[in-house]
């Protein structure tokens, strides 16, 4: 392609957005189209600048060959930009514009008009940009670069394996025989190239052939190089029934069409990578539409996806949502995307056709095709089953004859499951096949219902198993017992099992399963390998051997409750014996998940999975009187598995990436007891669920967390920590202070990548939904804390999430100045709100899901009321003056309370818009409203520090709430009106009796503002949500408070050792310096050395003395302080700063002091005289930390520039005596942070700086940089006398073989191995603790084996470590 053609298409776009531009200044009704059109036109024209430029760097001798297809798209486009073009610039127009001016100009392009092109510029820009990446431009070796990296992202998809018709599994599986199905099949060719319906249903009873005809036609659409991908469910068949491998499956096979389509599949999970995690309707989006969206129609004209039995899909929920994203098939532009789908009539897949337009879907019936049609293809298909039988077995010509075969037709009624079934019965190569033939036709079904002669036929099949025949009386009870062992077991499972993991479960041997299945080969699959599953091949041999009315012989019938009674029993057995620690040999405590290298099936037997997953599922099906003789009681089997393998069992979960199941079943386990009965059984079952539900996230990401941070930080009267405290780590030789029982915080959910705004509650309780500053809804299971869903959309934070009270809607409202309405269910966007002209900040619905308002900020400062099922504004509220900052529907809808920044509350009619009344009484503006349940009770908070309780009949005032000491953010009442709960910026949420006012309750566990709360429907949960990115789950009816550990009550700034470690010093914005003696500190009896009070802000920087005699503290307060660290006595008050202090340093005889503060000056000061000695200004940057020499002669500080962009790292020289700049020093590593401390060695000559990660060595005289360390996580550092040392937080770094004159770059040698890194606690670089939310520090320190860490909390935590994590 020659450069022309591109520059072509970038003239007409100039030209284009030449018009637009007039446009958009003389039309004001179309502003949103206009815009929306340059944006895009804008978008595309810069990749084709790219795409100008990659082609002319290539000379004549190298000249570029692009693709086809890009050349194709680029040609396309051309036409598609110069019709916009003519569109926007008729010849008759300008004239008309000459004419009449601009003030006459018409838009030419509806709305809908508009976004055809915006979607057709959209797919031109993302296919250029893929085609471009994977054209000739780019060298063989990036090639397969590229392919290599995508399939590894591929790779990171998790599928069902057996899921597809041409699987391993399922190559035995027949297709329809020729001449069978003829008609059908004929009428599924055409739809598949003629009919705009983009579904195919065919539905039918069991045993009519449907999964058969799924395989056939997936097979011939194979052939026709049109099969997409194929997946066939199957109940009871693990992740066969399970749809959480749907889309990825799909999305793993279609990979394979085209490169195309291949690197969008792999750039879509490598920009999401938990894209496996998301919600159904993300996957289908990202993995499938958006991919199959940019395909050409050259690549690909059709493509066909053939599902079969979506009834066997185990979740109702499930099965819609699969439906409703078929439907997005018919509006693909770039490719027909058909859709064959299998299934019987059930309920919700009936309900979920009718629910579609009919111009959707074509459906066939099976069950409705002419008798006699179905007899014919029963009747050649068992023609040719059985003349292959004739043929191996060299039977006569004559077998069997027509006569018989006819009556085997009149027998099936139908049903092609009776026949496949009657042929292998036949087949069987143990027995004569006339016998067995003669056998069938003799049998006499007894009976009315439909199933009788397919009942008949299972019936003949078991009286022929050779254990049943021939056992003599001694026996036959063995025997039957035997059979209802395990073949009851076999079709009670909830997953399918190899003979070899069926031994295992059951405990028994490989050749008793063996010899008791060997003759059921016409019931079951079973292969010649012991290790591959035993499948039944129909569901109706279940349905036969469960249902005592059809299967009538007490031998075969299976009760199902003693066969799930029998298999609880085996799992638990399974579970005492194998469970263990560390099952994968994982050793390192901080190993991930994602880095197990051997798989999990190589050290965890299928047999311990099975019983891993389902053991309480059994034990579910059983009833009261047989769960306890179980074991299901106070010191039973249960007690004792979960006081002795919880963990155990826990860890395995996390190995297999089920951990959310084992929240799901330690719940299910809790509601199996009554209420007043098996207490301590109770007790312990209820610890378990508070130990999951507040280790899940780490026990998920790292399962032998659960010996170490889970069980080290579980409270000190926890069952589960009394029963495994052994399990701890030996290298752990002190433990922190941990609370004495469980907070009443449940868990906590992180995700979100900015501050949450507003966190709600579905009104069934079943979903929560928070919104966050990051633009997306994120909906969680508030019982496992799981994330269902991630909705994105707004092009702009979020501001407000609301569910609709039947929970079928909800609204989100954003800085974008638009409400979306969205289906929680599906994630479905229903329907975006568009008319305010500013920021949304609240959005509620009416009692009755009729009404939905929004309120904007800024300059529109109105309310709209909207029509949620239609999306039509109602009315618009613009008679305020001020802002809205608050608003909330009554109950019943006859109110709706508006409150602003003006201190009013304003109650309306929103029938009518008119302003009822206007309550006042707040000091500052409002900030929160809530109805009681009963709109009895109108609650709002404010600025003024109060929370107000009003009549809203009346407009009387009740009663004021105070105590909290910062604004308050949030309130809400609970639904059974007990409760009033209040969030605030300090960090705390109460809990208020609104009857009397009385405060019930405080919860603290968050480390920033609470910007939201949300009560359950039932009552029984409080979500809050917190700037500091995390959601909080309290249990409100507890009223446990959080035990108060004795030390600071705000963030911890700072800690240090004094020189000679006696003494840890820590500083708090609670105002207070609290020193502690690490040696003799007693966590049990929470003895503190002594607390220095007297500054009146919070204190931001502290320091020792060399000889350790004085500590100086520099506050917000804008002071000094020193203190006498052995009494705590106040010595002196240093005043001058006129702004925060940043950094004190004492010279090393401890005569002088000097500080830094944020008023841009430097102060020295003489400690015998408590004068200042000197000063002096330095503007443009800000000091950050500051050190004397050792002879009194040099001044270092530390600083940032206020000014200037660059990271280049400044230390300045001062001449004490002066107060003149001598030299300064500066790196040019860019990599580096602030520098945080400085310090001279004892002879002056080295200098030390810490920058995270690095820590410089200076020679002060040069002045050079010698030498730079990686030392992550180093802010306080001081040599050893003898200069071989540096002195650190994280504890002493042996120097050595310094050259001052060579500068060098080297790895530090921390004394310490240990560190904290992030969320961690790492040893020599490796993972080893996890730190919990609660528990993470804002400063630490480290001397020898002793870690102390201060908190955002105000707690200091002390642990000591061992030498290494292998001890």
């Amino acid at each position: 392609m020659e450069p022309g053609a591109v520059i072509a298409v970038i003239e007409t776009s100039f030209s284009v957005l030449s018009l637009i531009a007039k446009y958009y200044s003389g039309v004001k009704k179309a502003r949103e189209e206009v815009e929306g059109l340059k944006s895009e036109v804008e978008a595309f024209r810069n990749v084709l600048r790219k795409i100008q430029e990659l082609v002319q760097t290539f000379n004549s001798a190298n000249k570029l060959s692009l693709s086809e297809s890009l050349a194709t798209v680029i040609e396309s486009s051309s036409s598609d930009i110069e019709y916009i073009k003519n569109k926007l610039d008729p010849s008759r127009g300008e004239k008309v514009m000459r004419r009449v001016g601009l003030r006459a100009l018409q838009w030419p392009f509806t709305k809908e008009e508009v976004e055809e092109q915006i979607a057709r510029l959209e797919r031109y820009k993302t296919t250029l940009t893929l085609a471009l990446n994977s054209d000739q431009t780019v060298s063989q070796l990036q090639q397969d670069q590229d392919l290599a990296e995508q399939d590894r992202q591929l790779g990171k998809l998790v599928v069902a394996d057996s899921a597809a018709f041409d699987s391993y599994y399922r190559q035995h599986e027949p297709q329809c025989v020729q001449n069978t199905r003829v008609d059908l099949l004929r009428q599924v060719q055409t739809w598949s190239t003629s009919s705009d319906r983009c579904i195919f249903w065919l539905n039918g009873m069991a045993g009519t052939g449907k999964s058969t005809i799924a395989r056939t036609v997936a097979g011939t659409f194979a052939d026709q190089k049109c099969l997409g991908a194929s997946f066939f469910f199957s109940r009871g068949a693990g992740d066969l029934g399970d749809a959480s491998k749907f889309v990825s499956t799909l999305a793993r096979q279609l990979a394979s069409l085209s490169p195309l389509f291949k690197q969008s599949i792999s750039q879509a999970i490598a920009d999401h990578d938990n894209i496996t995690r998301q919600g159904l309707r993300n996957q289908w989006k990202k993995l499938i539409i958006t991919p199959l969206s940019i395909l050409n129609r050259r690549d690909l004209t059709s493509l066909a996806l053939v599902v079969d039995a979506l009834d066997e899909c185990e979740r109702e929920e499930d099965i819609k949502l699969i439906l409703q994203l078929f439907v997005e098939a018919k509006d693909l532009l770039t490719v027909k995307l058909k859709i064959f789908l299998t299934s019987r009539p059930e309920t919700p897949i009936r309900l979920g056709f009718r629910d579609m337009p009919e111009i959707v879907h074509q459906d066939l019936i099976l069950h409705d095709i002419p008798r006699s049609v179905v007899e014919h293809d029963i009747w050649v298909f068992l023609k040719h089953e059985l003349n292959i039988i004739r043929t191996n077995r060299n039977l006569l010509d004559d077998w069997p004859a027509d006569k018989q075969i006819n009556l085997l037709v009149k027998k099936s009624d139908c049903l092609f499951i009776y026949i496949a079934t009657v042929c292998r019965f036949i087949g069987d190569p143990n027995w004569l096949p006339p016998e067995r033939l003669s056998l069938i036709l003799e049998s006499d079904a007894t009976g009315s219902q439909l199933t009788a002669e397919l009942d008949s036929m299972y019936m003949q099949i078991l009286k022929q198993l050779p254990v049943i025949r021939i056992a003599g009386k001694r026996d036959k009870s063995r025997l039957d017992e035997r059979f209802k062992h395990i073949v009851g077991s076999v079709v009670t499972l909830f997953d399918v099992l190899s003979p070899i993991a069926l031994a295992g479960l059951l405990n028994i041997s490989v050749e008793v399963v063996g010899l008791t299945l060997d003759s059921l080969h016409s019931v079951l699959n079973i292969q010649k390998d012991p290790t591959l599953p035993v499948r039944l091949l129909h569901p109706s041999f279940r349905d036969f051997l469960v249902d005592n009315d059809r299967c009538d012989d007490s031998r075969f019938y299976i009760n199902q409750e003693l066969a799930h009674m029998e298999l609880a029993r085996s799992c638990l057995q399974l579970l005492f014996s194998a469970l263990k620690r560390d099952m994968c040999n994982l050793r390192a405590p901080g190993t991930l998940i994602r880095e197990v290298q051997s798989g999990v099936d190589d050290h965890i037997s299928m047999d311990v999975q099975y019983a891993c997953r389902y053991w309480v599922g059994h034990l579910e099906r059983v009833d009261h009187e047989g769960q306890i003789k179980i074991g299901l009681h106070d010191d039973g089997q249960i007690h004792l598995f979960l006081s002795k393998h919880l963990l155990h069992w826990l860890e395995a979960l996390s190995l297999m990436e089920k951990i959310s199941e084992g929240v799901h079943m330690i719940t299910r386990l809790e509601a199996m007891l009554k209420p007043d009965a098996h207490l301590a059984l109770k007790a312990t079952i209820y610890d378990a669920k508070r130990f999951i539900l507040s280790n899940r996230l780490i026990i998920e990401e790292a399962p032998l967390q659960l010996y170490g941070s889970a069980l080290l930080f579980c409270p000190k009267q926890s069952e589960i920590k009394a029963s495994y405290l052994n399990e701890l780590p030996t290298w752990i030789e002190r433990y922190p202070e941990v609370d004495s029982n469980w907070s009443s915080s449940l868990q906590v959910l992180e995700g979100h990548k900015d501050r949450i705004s507003v966190v709600a509650f579905s009104g069934d309780g079943q979903l929560l939904a928070s919104a966050s500053k990051d633009r997306t809804v994120r909906l969680w299971d508030p019982a496992t804390g799981m994330l269902r869903n991630t909705l994105e959309g707004h092009t702009d934070g979020i501001s407000a999430v609301v569910f609709s009270s039947d929970s079928q809607l909800l609204a989100s409202a954003s800085w974008d100045q638009t409400v979306r309405l969205w289906d929680p269910a599906t994630g479905t966007l229903r329907s975006t709100l568009e008319g305010h002209t500013d920021n949304i900040s609240i959005v509620r619905f009416s009692g009755d899901g009729q009404l939905l308002a929004s309120a904007s900020t800024g300059t529109d400062r109105t309310v709209r009321l909207w029509d949620p099922a239609t999306g039509m504004l109602q009315g618009t509220l613009d008679c305020l003056k001020q802002s809205i900052t608050a608003m909330f529907f009554s109950g019943d809808g006859h109110l709706l309370v508006t409150a602003s920044r003006d201190d009013k509350i304003r109650l309306w009619d929103p029938a009518t818009g008119i302003l009822q009344s206007t309550l006042k009484g707040h000091t500052s503006p409002i900030t929160a409203l809530a109805f009681s349940s009963d709109d009895q009770l109108l609650a709002s908070a404010s600025y003024d520090l109060t929370i107000r309780l009003w009549d809203p009949a009346t407009g009387t005032l009740q009663c004021t709430l105070e105590g909290h000491t910062d604004r308050i953010i949030a309130v809400v009442f609970s639904s059974d009106g007990r409760h009033l709960a209040s969030g605030s910026w300090d960090q705390t949420i109460r809990l208020w009796d609104p009857a009397t006012g009385i405060l019930q309750n405080t919860f603290d566990g968050h480390t920033k503002s609470i910007t939201a709360m949300a009560f359950s429907s039932d009552s029984q949960l409080l979500a809050s949500a917190s700037e500091d990115r995390t959601i909080r789950l309290w249990d409100p009816s507890t009223g446990l408070l959080r035990s108060t550990l004795e030390g600071h009550t705000r963030v911890v700034n700072a800690v240090t050792f004094s020189g000679n470690g006696q003494l840890l010093a820590t500083a708090s914005a609670d105002q207070t310096v609290r020193l502690w003696d690490p040696q003799l500190w007693d966590p049990a009896a929470r003895t503190l050395q002594t607390t220095l009070e007297g500054h009146t802000g919070g204190i931001r920087a502290i320091a020792f003395s060399g000889d350790g005699r004085l500590l100086a503290s520099g506050s917000f307060d804008q002071t000094i302080r020193l203190w006498d660290p052995v009494t705590g006595t106040l010595r002196c008050t240093l005043e001058g700063h006129t702004d925060t202090i940043t950094a004190v340093a004492f010279s090393c005889d401890g005569q002088l002091l000097a500080s830094a503060s944020r008023d841009k000056t430097l102060r020295v000061w003489d400690l015998a005289t408590e004068t200042l000695q000197s000063k002096i200004q330095i503007d443009s940057v800000r000091i950050t930390a500051v050190a004397i020499s050792g002879d009194n002669q040099l001044l270092a500080t530390a600083s940032r520039n206020l000014v200037s962009a660059s990271r280049n790292q400044t230390i300045w020289l001062w001449d004490l005596a002066t107060m003149t700049l001598r030299s300064r020093l500066e790196s040019n590593h860019s990599n580096t942070g602030v520098i945080t401390a400085v310090a001279f060695s004892s002879d002056n000559q080295l200098l030390a700086s810490a920058s995270d990660p690095t820590i410089g060595l200076w020679n002060p005289a040069t002045p050079n940089l010698v030498q730079l360390f990686e030392a992550e996580g180093v802010n306080e550092l001081s040599f050893s006398p003898d200069r071989t040392q540096l002195e650190t937080n994280l504890g002493r770094i042996q120097l050595s073989n310094i050259d001052c004159a060579d500068q060098t770059r080297g790895h530090s040698l921390l004394s310490s191995p240990w560190m904290v890194r992030r969320n961690w606690l790492t040893w020599n670089g490796h993972k080893a603790l996890w730190l919990p939310p609660d528990f993470r520090p804002s400063c630490s320190a480290i001397r020898g084996n002793l870690i102390a860490m201060g908190q955002p909390s105000g707690r200091v935590i002390f642990l000591g470590l061992g030498s290494s994590i292998h001890q």
